[in-house]
């Protein structure tokens, strides 16, 4: 009784298993892949719609100029760091 039982639930499991990898795993994987491609079209669109504004903000402000100044180096600065010493290889 416990041989039959047991071969009754392998079976069970192969066919299980069989149904599951024809029908399930597909619609799974199609459902994946299909999500994938809305996330990649997604973010493709929005990074044209970048690109449309950049050129748009380029065409509003072309020709100007934006210049900006830099800080003043003190002397405390680099009054601190050493002297600098070059050396060179002696074959």
């Amino acid at each position: 009784m416990g041989l039959l039982r047991t071969i009754v639930i392998i079976a069970l499991f192969y066919y299980g298993f069989k149904l599951l990898a024809k029908y399930v795993f597909p619609w799974l994987l199609k459902r994946w892949v299909n999500k994938k491609m809305g996330q990649f079209q997604d973010q493709g669109h929005s990074q044209f719609q970048d690109q449309q504004k950049a050129q748009e903000f380029s065409k509003q402000h072309e020709g100007e100029v934006k210049i900006k100044a830099r800080g003043k180096k003190s002397e405390s600065e680099t009054k601190d760091m050493g002297d600098f010493v070059d050396f060179e290889e002696v074959d």
